[in-house]
C-alpha cells in the first residue's frame, strides 16, 4: 500500500460546507444509515447554548445496522468503499460524516467496538467500546435555533424505504402512497470493483411517482431528497444518481430525461393548462418520448381544431373562419414544433392554402398569356403598393387551382397572386382604361395581410376593411393619378391607346 500524499485541511474543507443549509449535511448521515441493513433511523435535533450563550444545535443520528467495516471510514475521506460498486445504494465518495464533522464544535461516532471522538480543541481519538450493533453519529454545530424547523421539516420530506422505521425528532415518517411507478433507462455511475474508477453507464431503473408534499416537486435519490424539480410530483429513482459531491444537483440532461420517463405515465393525468408548463415540453423533446404521447400532449395543449400559422395568409383567414385556432409558430420550441407536427399538427397553408392541379406547382401565366386588363391591374397593384406600403411588391397571374378552392387571389412574401381562374379574365378590364373600385378593394384586402397580419381576422372585417380603403384611395389620390409619370410602360397597341386617352 503506497504511502499517503494528500493532507486534509479541516478548516479548509469546513469553508466548503459551511455555507449549506444544515438538512443538506443532516441527510448524508441518514443516506449513510439507509445503505446498510438497517431496520430503523432516528434523527434528532435539539437547542443548546454554548459558554458565551452563543446558539448551537445538537445533532444526534442512531441506526440499528452492523456498523462501521472500518473505522478508519469515519475520519478517512475518499478511501474505497464497495457502495460505489452498487447502483442501487447511495454512497460513493466516502465524505458524508466527515462534511458535518468539518464544521462541528466538537462530535463523535460511536459504533460496534469502536468510538471515535472528535474533541472541541481538534484532532480525534479512538477508543474501544462495548457496543455490539448500530451506530450513534452526533455533533454541535454553531448554528442559530431557527434552522432546527426548517431541517426537520426537510428531513421529514424524504422517503424511507418500507423496511425502516425512520423518525425525526420523535415523530415517525409515514410512507407515501404511490401515484405511479414506471422503469426507464437512465444514466448511473458505477465502478467495476473494489478500487476501480467509477464510469455512467445506462442502466433500467424503477421510477417512483408520488404526490409532492410542498408545493412544487423534488427528485429524490433512493429516498433522499436532490433539489426541487419544476413538475407537480416528487420522483424516486432507485439508483445512483449522476451528481457532484454535495449531491444537491443534476444536469439538465439528466431532469428531461426523467421529465419524459414520468410524462409517458401521467399524460393522462395532464390538465390542459398544464400541458403549456415547462416540464411538459422537455419531456415531449425528449427522444424517448413515443408519438402517441407526444399526440397527447398536443391535443391538450393546443385543443384539436388547430393548425400553424403560416406565410399564406389567406390560408390563415380561411383556417380562422372554419373555426381554427391559428397557433403562431414561435409560441412551440422548434423541436416541440417539429414533433407535434410529427403526430399530425398542419400549417393553414397545406389545410387552407392554395390547391394547384399541377403537382402542387401553380400555373404562372407568362408575359406573352396576359390580356391588356391584367398588365394594367398588375401595373396598378404595384404602384398602389408602393404608395400605401412603401415598396413595389411582385404580381403574379396564376392558373387553375384545386376544387373547393374559392380564393380570388393571395399575398405572402411581398408578392400577389391574382387567380385568374377564378376571378376570369373579363374581371381584369378597366373600362375606358380606369381601375375600378372592385380592383382596389381586392388588392387592398391582400395588401392588407402586409405588417401586423399575422393574426387572423374575420371575413366579414378583412371585406368592409377593403371596402372602405377602397373608396379612401379613390377619394383621396384621384381616379387618373396613377397614370402620371413615367408609372407605366404601354406593352401593346391597346395600352396605348388607354393610356393616351388618359394621359
Amino acid at each position: 500500500m503506497p504511502k499517503a500524499r494528500f493532507d486534509v485541511s479541516t478548516e479548509g474543507m469546513a469553508g466548503l460546507h459551511g455555507g449549506r443549509p444544515l438538512w443538506s449535511l443532516v441527510k448524508e448521515l441518514v443516506a449513510n444509515s439507509w445503505d446498510e441493513d438497517t431496520t430503523m433511523c432516528e434523527v434528532i435535533l435539539s437547542p443548546i447554548l454554548g459558554p458565551k450563550g452563543e446558539e448551537r444545535i445538537g445533532i444526534f443520528v442512531e441506526d440499528d445496522g452492523p456498523g462501521f467495516k472500518d473505522i478508519n471510514d469515519a475520519f478517512t475521506l475518499m478511501a474505497p468503499t464497495h457502495k460505489r460498486e452498487e447502483a442501487e445504494v447511495r454512497g460513493r465518495f466516502n465524505i458524508g460524516e466527515k462534511e458535518i464533522l468539518s464544521i462541528a464544535v466538537e462530535g463523535k461516532v460511536e459504533t460496534v467496538g469502536k468510538t471515535v471522538h472528535f474533541p472541541e480543541e481538534g484532532g480525534r481519538t479512538v477508543t474501544d467500546t462495548k457496543r455490539k450493533k448500530g451506530t450513534i453519529v452526533s455533533a454541535v454545530v454553531k448554528r442559530p435555533h431557527h434552522e432546527i424547523e426548517t431541517t426537520v421539516t426537510a428531513l421529514r420530506g424524504f422517503l424511507p424505504p418500507r423496511h425502516i422505521d425512520y423518525r425525526v425528532n420523535l415523530e415517525k415518517v409515514e410512507n407515501r402512497e404511490l401515484l405511479a411507478e414506471t422503469v426507464g433507462r437512465l444514466r448511473t455511475i458505477i465502478a467495476g470493483g473494489l478500487g476501480k474508477h467509477l464510469e455512467y453507464s445506462y442502466r433500467k431503473s424503477r421510477i417512483d411517482i408520488y404526490e409532492p408534499r410542498g408545493e412544487t416537486g423534488h427528485i429524490f435519490e433512493m429516498g433522499i431528497t436532490i433539489q426541487p424539480i419544476e413538475m407537480p410530483y416528487d420522483v424516486d429513482i432507485q439508483q445512483k444518481v449522476p451528481m457532484p459531491p454535495n449531491r444537491d444537483t443534476v444536469t439538465s440532461q439528466y431532469l428531461q430525461s426523467i421529465y419524459a420517463e414520468v410524462l409517458k405515465v401521467m399524460v393522462d393525468e395532464l390538465a390542459e393548462e398544464q400541458a403549456s408548463e415547462s416540464w411538459v415540453q422537455q419531456g415531449v423533446e425528449d427522444k424517448r418520448t413515443p408519438d402517441d404521447v407526444v399526440k397527447k400532449v398536443m391535443d391538450k395543449k393546443l385543443g384539436e381544431n388547430v393548425v400553424l400559422w403560416s406565410s399564406d395568409t389567406y390560408a390563415n383567414e380561411m383556417a380562422h373562419d372554419d373555426g381554427m385556432d391559428v397557433v403562431q409558430p414561435r409560441t412551440l420550441s422548434k423541436i416541440e414544433r417539429e414533433r407535434f407536427k410529427r403526430v399530425g399538427l398542419q400549417s393553414a397553408q397545406s389545410s387552407y392554402g392554395l390547391k394547384t392541379s399541377l403537382n402542387g406547382e401553380f400555373k404562372i401565366y407568362g408575359d406573352g398569356e396576359l390580356s391588356d386588363g391584367m398588365r394594367l391591374v398588375g401595373q396598378y397593384t404595384k404602384w398602389l403598393s408602393t404608395q400605401l406600403l412603401g415598396f413595389e411588391c411582385a404580381v403574379r397571374f396564376v392558373g387553375k387551382v384545386g376544387m373547393g378552392d374559392n380564393r380570388a387571389a393571395q399575398y405572402g412574401s411581398r408578392t400577389l397572386d391574382f387567380v385568374v381562374d377564378r376571378l376570369g379574365k373579363k374581371w381584369f378590364e378597366m373600362p375606358e382604361g380606369q381601375p375600378m373600385i372592385k380592383h382596389t378593394e381586392l388588392i387592398i384586402h391582400e395588401l392588407a395581410h402586409e405588417g401586423g397580419s399575422k393574426t387572423p381576422h374575420t371575413g366579414e372585417y378583412v371585406h368592409r376593411l377593403a371596402e372602405l380603403g377602397a373608396m379612401a384611395t379613390h377619394l383621396a389620390t384621384g381616379r387618373n393619378e396613377w397614370w402620371s409619370g413615367s408609372m407605366l410602360e404601354p406593352t401593346s397597341q391597346t395600352v396605348q391607346g388607354l393610356s393616351g386617352e388618359l394621359a
